[in-house]
């Protein structure tokens, strides 16, 4: 993460994933610097799935819900097929409202570990849902 971002994003073989600590906000910058990284971290090679773990409880903002539907669309237009979401269940509700796309299966996860295993073999993990916040 570089000290400018408030977010970050990896990858674990064909698995994006982008955190969000928190406290995370999202300005309109932040966006277009989120979706920069996106592009070029998406442009190279394979990527199959996408972890979301949003930490924070701040409300997303407009640039953040613009970012976050770009990102999924961009995301299907390269190959992506899963998006796990991680987060307190009220976020997670939200954000697969926001990143719901044709094509893209989502699941929601109550801890990094178990979006993760799913994210790269849904077949091999039944999703930890909706159990607690």
């Amino acid at each position: 993460m570089q000290p400018s971002e408030r977010w970050s994003l990896r990858t674990d073989d064909a698995v994006v994933v982008v955190e969000f600590p928190h406290g995370t906000g999202l300005s309109p910058a932040d966006g277009e610097a989120l979706l920069d990284r996106w592009r070029s971290v998406t442009a190279d090679r394979a990527v199959g799935a996408v972890v979301l773990v949003v930490r924070t409880s701040r409300p997303c903002s407009d640039a953040g819900r613009r970012a976050l539907r770009e990102s999924a669309q961009i995301a299907v237009a390269r190959g992506v097929d899963r998006f796990a979401v991680v987060g307190e269940r009220s976020k997670r509700r939200y954000l697969e409202r926001t990143i719901d796309v044709e094509g893209v299966d989502t699941e929601a996860f109550n801890d990094d570990d178990a979006a993760l295993r799913w994210a790269k073999c849904p077949s091999a993990t039944a999703p930890s849902v909706e159990t607690s916040s």
